[in-house]
């Protein structure tokens, strides 16, 4: 079954993967997804798909939503990208990783699908969406929480009814493809929204909410606010759920996840409100910020060692600066930093941000991660102007962890790649299947 596996994932890769390579897609078309889906007997037909677009959060608030819903008692498929380690992790049941013979059945069928000389030209992406969606109807699942992989309006995944969209903060990001200004970046994420279905909004600059205000009316789409200070309470559902806020769903992802739910599916009683909430506040993340403690290197010697380890996948804007905020909350002004960023993230917003994140960093490692789009540590090192004294370029993954982990700093963080994530995991002892984590 492993070989079988691991041809998968060749197949796959030999595809045009937007996500490791800096070349666009065509985003005007979704006639590749729209075709494996046909053929396949159309399983995005579901009739419970939550879907969510947005620069950050996005992967949180789709993993804590699955949560909550498991937690009601339903079978949840849950699809999220990129993953880190294994490609099983975007698609989810109920919290587990698909199972290696289901998806390797799902996928042999619709690679065979994707060979028909009729096809039209079809992305990695496509073919994973088209597998996940599978994969879901075959297991049944009541409810389907689907993550826009870019964009939103001509993502693989907008191809479903939905009976609820999702916009997670929107900033700066891919605007090689998306579009160079933040109102064309919301529109292409807006693209997920219809007429007369229920969107959910997350706090966003004054800007992009007095577009989505507009739009929204415009397009006849029922809006419900998050907002920090100036949105009001407009109607029973915020004000049901506000009402029984507990003081420590802090966290955005967190409150979208529960007005979610209380939109979809109001809480019967106080208590089974009150059981969501608990879970909300105190439901670890995998593979996003995560804070880890006494972490070994997997098959090194006892002195390879970390004793707290922060990984966060942060690579733009938002991110890297939600990131700083952070690690103040947790008190945290000292420490080491790994870097690998791709090429296409580094622009003069993001280093600002990281030039702030690298202010309080005792020693500065920088990584390239194997990718096409990966910058070279020099390259990292001229563009965030570092100090050539106080930096290391590093050779690999590996080499970098095991000199970070020889420094004997406290903590360290890497950061700038989700690839640099995927990369480091499995040389750490850590499972991305597993709830080995601390939540940030």
């Amino acid at each position: 079954m492993l070989t079988r596996y691991n041809k998968i994932l060749q197949q796959l890769e030999d595809e045009a993967n937007y996500e490791r390579s800096a070349r666009p897609r065509d985003l005007t078309k979704l006639e590749g997804v729209r075709f494996l889906l046909n053929l396949l007997g159309n399983p995005e037909n579901s009739p419970n798909i939550v879907h969510i677009a947005g620069t950050n959060g996005k992967g949180s608030t789709a993993f804590i939503l699955a949560a909550l819903l498991k937690q009601d008692g339903f079978k949840t498929g849950c699809y999220t990208s990129p993953h880190l380690v294994d490609l099983r992790e975007r698609i989810q049941i109920n919290g587990q990783c698909v199972g290696m013979q289901q998806f390797v059945e799902v996928a042999e069928r619709t690679l065979e699908i994707s060979r028909n000389p009729q096809s039209p030209q079809i992305s990695f992406f496509d073919l994973v969406t088209a597998i996940a969606l599978e994969v879901f109807a075959r297991a049944q699942c009541d409810w389907v929480v689907l993550e826009t992989g870019l964009g939103g309006r001509a993502d693989s995944t907008n191809v479903t009814p939905k009976k609820l969209a999702i916009l997670t903060r929107i900033g700066l990001d891919h605007q090689n493809i998306l579009g160079n200004s933040i109102l064309e970046i919301a529109s292409e994420k807006l693209g997920i929204a219809r007429k007369n279905v229920p969107l959910l909004v997350s706090p966003q600059t004054q800007v992009v909410k007095e577009w989505l205000e507009q739009q929204s009316y415009l397009q006849e789409i029922p809006t419900h606010w998050i907002d920090e200070k100036n949105c009001q309470l407009t109607n029973q559902v915020e004000k049901r759920l506000a009402a029984h806020i507990d003081a420590k769903i802090s966290d955005v992802s967190r409150e979208l996840a529960l007005t979610a739910l209380e939109i979809l599916l109001p809480a019967k009683s106080r208590k089974q409100r009150q059981k969501r909430l608990e879970l909300a506040s105190e439901l670890p993340l995998l593979g996003r910020k995560s804070r880890h403690f006494n972490i070994k290197l997997q098959n090194e010697s006892s002195g390879h060692v970390f004793s707290e380890l922060i990984l966060d996948g942060a690579h733009n804007v938002d991110a890297i600066n939600s990131l700083i905020t952070t690690l103040s909350e947790w008190q945290i002004s000292c420490y080491g930093l790994l870097i690998g960023m791709a090429k296409d993230k580094m622009t003069a917003e993001t280093r600002d941000s990281l030039q702030k994140l690298a202010q309080h960093a005792q020693q500065v490692g920088l990584v390239q991660y194997n990718s096409t789009r990966a910058a070279e540590p020099v390259e990292i090192l001229r563009y965030l102007e570092l100090p050539r004294n106080s930096s290391k370029l590093l050779n690999g993954s590996q080499n970098a962890l095991r000199w970070a982990s020889d420094t004997k700093m406290m903590p360290w963080i890497i950061t700038g790649s989700f690839h640099l994530l995927g990369e480091v995991l499995p040389h750490l002892s850590l499972d991305p299947c597993t709830k080995n984590l601390q939540n940030g």
